[in-house]
């Protein structure tokens, strides 16, 4: 026959199992709820890169079409009325 000591074996063998489980428990669970958010914000910062480059590549092609010289020429002849040398200008005149 199994004493009274051999009996408590198995229970104490569970108890510290579970102690043992539920400190795991303890441990990971906040650590894998970081790493979880951690991962949605480099998910999110990834995203907001792309769409920053997209829209930096969009400026950029912007820039140089407004710096282009045939743009610098058409806003200096329509906005500023600047002339060529050796062309005329010609203002039209309103007839009453």
């Amino acid at each position: 026959m199994m004493n009274k000591e051999q009996e408590k074996r198995p229970f104490i063998r569970v108890l510290i199992a579970t102690v043992l489980g539920i400190l795991l428990l303890i441990t990971i669970v906040p650590r894998a709820k970081c790493i979880y958010d951690l991962n949605q914000r480099k998910a999110n910062l990834e995203s907001e890169k792309d769409s920053l480059t997209k829209q930096n590549a969009q400026l950029e092609k912007a820039m140089q079409e407004a710096n282009s010289p045939q743009n610098v020429e058409k806003i200096a002849r329509e906005q500023l009325g600047m002339v060529k040398n050796g062309e005329t200008i010609m203002v039209p005149v309103l007839s009453e």
